[in-house]
């Protein structure tokens, strides 16, 4: 009878352990987590400035060669304005698209991000049920260890 309440508590303190290495466990995974999450939201930042940065280039690039080639060309001769017009129209609707496009990513940025906050938030208030879960399992046993113990004495 002396060995029993030795025996529970070595596995009381077994369990004890096993959960501060499931928590350990669990915050470890937390924290890979978040990390994984704060490189993939840095990713798409980057990758969005990188084709926002793109795409003003191809625009400066579009007006710079339709203002050299208004100016190397004869602006007087009327086959030419007309040209240059329909040059100039096609490239305003190349740059309205371009930035229909870029809008379009921004929004799907937003949403992915959101997305990802979303997802996260969810995973860490699961991790803290858990946890809380967890803990009232350890105090459970840690109350009925003590209501046995007293019985026993």
């Amino acid at each position: 009878m002396g060995t029993e309440p030795k025996t529970n508590e070595l596995a009381l303190q077994k369990e004890n352990l096993h959960l501060k290495q499931s928590i350990a466990a669990l915050r470890e995974q937390m924290e890979k987590l978040e990390a994984a999450r704060e490189e993939a939201v840095q990713k798409t930042l980057h990758a969005a400035q990188d084709e926002i940065t793109q795409l003003r280039a191809a625009v400066a690039a579009m007006r710079d060669q339709l203002e050299n080639t208004c100016y190397e060309k004869d602006c007087a001769a009327q086959e030419d304005m007309a040209a240059a017009g329909n040059r100039e129209k096609q490239l305003t609707n190349t740059i309205a698209a371009l930035r229909n496009e870029l809008e379009r990513l921004d929004i799907t940025h937003q949403r992915d991000m959101e997305a990802i906050i979303r997802t996260h938030h969810d995973e860490v208030a699961q991790l803290h049920r858990t946890i809380q879960v967890l803990r009232d399992r350890l105090e459970s046993f840690k109350n009925s260890s003590t209501t046995k113990a007293a019985t026993n004495e």
